[in-house]
């Protein structure tokens, strides 16, 4: 059986070596994900580099999802990890250079500054949980309510917390243009408020010559306020339980989850569902049973792709977490709700509900000719059973397709006005690929004006037992 749900694999110091990259490869990794809250440009683009090499090696088409990561709070930088025990008194500093035992960077004077006794502070997640004791000149004191591994540079949550700073910085500027310069597939923007906030990345996207489609990550408070806005504005939506389960009460965390990834289908906005999915694999070699049913869960929900973070950038067992994620996906999948019925609010909502539904009444594959993308997203949308196979115009958008829910790459092929002659070449590489057979029957979506932009309104069923005898007689 075919995987459909696709998996993101976050790229750190455990997994950024050729050979783990290629073992991830191999495994079942769909796309890769580059935090750019850590590591340098260097780093990144040596990944870049060796990713392409591998998915031309491989014959396997790699998407890269660039994660802006900018807008959060962060620890600064200081050397080793540090256990912080229940009761432990710590301080966070406003000064770079801390020599003091049990103290901490945490470069924002004014947030420690407007901090209030009693508040609560939380890292990493909020896994560990601090709360404020004293005002100190430069620092604040705190006593660990809740214990953890502390290091450097990680996410700092305070509740009831605004930050109104412009979420288009400088350094994300310089991210942007190096994810332009080395043709990454996505954009991930971190902490998105509202549209306004996906409309001013992607207007300095566009004057910088790119055309990234951006995925907003859920993770305040106010994002689900403005949830309808958001996906009407965005390409594809993470929901980052991290921190939205701190700004969330974490019982309805689920039911947020189901919601989010129900409304991005509905709107035909491409769903990722992010941290901790396999955490106890950052250190073992097999993850709880907890961990295995909350994957399956977001399978179950219909999501397009999980994402795994620390497991496999920072973890002991990267290979083995994508491993365990597949066997998890395949087996939930067995009991997928298939066939998802849903509204069509436009011609190519309708011409992919119409092919989903030829397909299952036929049994036959689906094969999608698309420019943009949108035509093959649509049918993905309708979650059929049978194999949805994708033909592009260019390596760039098959790549980008690869973060969809059931697409399998057919390859590229170029612009071809003649449909017969277009069709005829669809079906041989296919059966040259050996992703269809001569016994098969196959539905083809595709658009009349092959290669223009918005244009999907063609319907073809082929019987290739029938079809594949009159074309060799014809060539003849």
């Amino acid at each position: 059986m075919t995987r459909r749900t696709k998996i993101v694999a976050t790229i750190g110091p455990s997994s950024r070596s050729p050979e783990i990259l290629e073992q991830l490869v191999k495994a079942g990794m769909d796309c890769a994900r580059l935090n750019f809250s850590h590591g340098t440009h260097r780093q990144h683009g040596e990944v870049i580099h060796c990713l392409r090499s591998l998915s031309s090696r491989h014959g396997r088409p790699l998407s890269i999802l660039q994660d802006l990561g900018g807008g959060k709070l962060r620890l600064g930088r200081f050397k080793g990890h540090h256990r912080l025990q229940p009761g432990d008194e710590i301080a966070l500093s406003s000064d770079k250079f801390i020599s003091e035992k049990m103290s901490f960077p945490f470069p924002y004077p004014e947030i420690l500054a407007a901090l209030k006794i009693n508040d609560q502070v939380y890292i990493s997640d909020g896994s560990i949980c601090l709360e404020v004791v004293r005002q100190l000149k430069d620092k604040v004191l705190m006593r660990v309510a809740r214990g953890g591994v502390i290091s450097s540079s990680r996410g700092v949550n305070i509740l009831g917390l605004s930050l109104e700073s412009n979420i288009l910085t400088e350094p994300m500027k310089a991210a942007i243009r190096f994810g332009i310069e080395n043709d990454v597939d996505w954009l991930a923007v971190s902490f998105v408020r509202s549209a306004q906030d996906l409309t001013e990345i992607r207007s300095y996207v566009r004057d910088q010559g790119g055309s990234l489609p951006l995925m907003a990550k859920l993770e305040r408070g106010e994002a689900l306020l403005n949830m309808d806005s958001i996906l009407d504005g965005a390409d594809a939506v993470m929901v980052a339980r991290g921190d939205l389960g701190i700004e969330t009460p974490m019982a309805r965390l689920p039911l947020v989850q189901t919601e989010i990834v129900r409304a991005a289908s509905i709107k035909g906005v491409t769903s990722v569902i992010a941290t901790q999915m396999l955490s106890s694999m950052v250190v073992a070699p097999v993850p709880t049973r907890a961990e295995v049913t909350d994957v399956s869960k977001a399978v179950l929900d219909g999501c397009d792709a999980i994402l795994l973070s620390d497991e496999t950038a920072i973890g002991q067992n990267p290979v083995e977490a994508v491993k365990v994620a597949v066997s998890i996906i395949e087996e939930s999948e067995t009991a997928y709700p298939f066939n998802t019925e849903l509204p069509s609010n436009d011609r190519t909502q309708s011409i992919a509900a119409a092919g989903t539904n030829l397909a299952r009444d036929l049994g036959s594959q689906i094969i999608v000719l698309t420019r943009t993308g949108r035509a093959a997203q649509e049918v993905s949308r309708f979650r059929p059973k049978e194999r949805i196979l994708v033909l592009c115009h260019d390596e760039s958008m098959q790549r980008r397709l690869c973060l969809v829910w059931g697409l399998t790459p057919l390859g590229v092929i170029p612009v071809e006005k003649d449909i017969p002659k277009l069709v005829s070449m669809v079906v041989n590489l296919g059966v040259k690929k050996e992703l269809i057979s001569t016994d098969d029957v196959v539905t083809i979506v595709h658009g009349f004006l092959t290669g223009v932009a918005g244009t999907t309104n063609t319907l073809q069923v082929l019987d290739l037992k029938e079809y594949l005898p009159a074309i060799k007689s014809m060539d003849s």
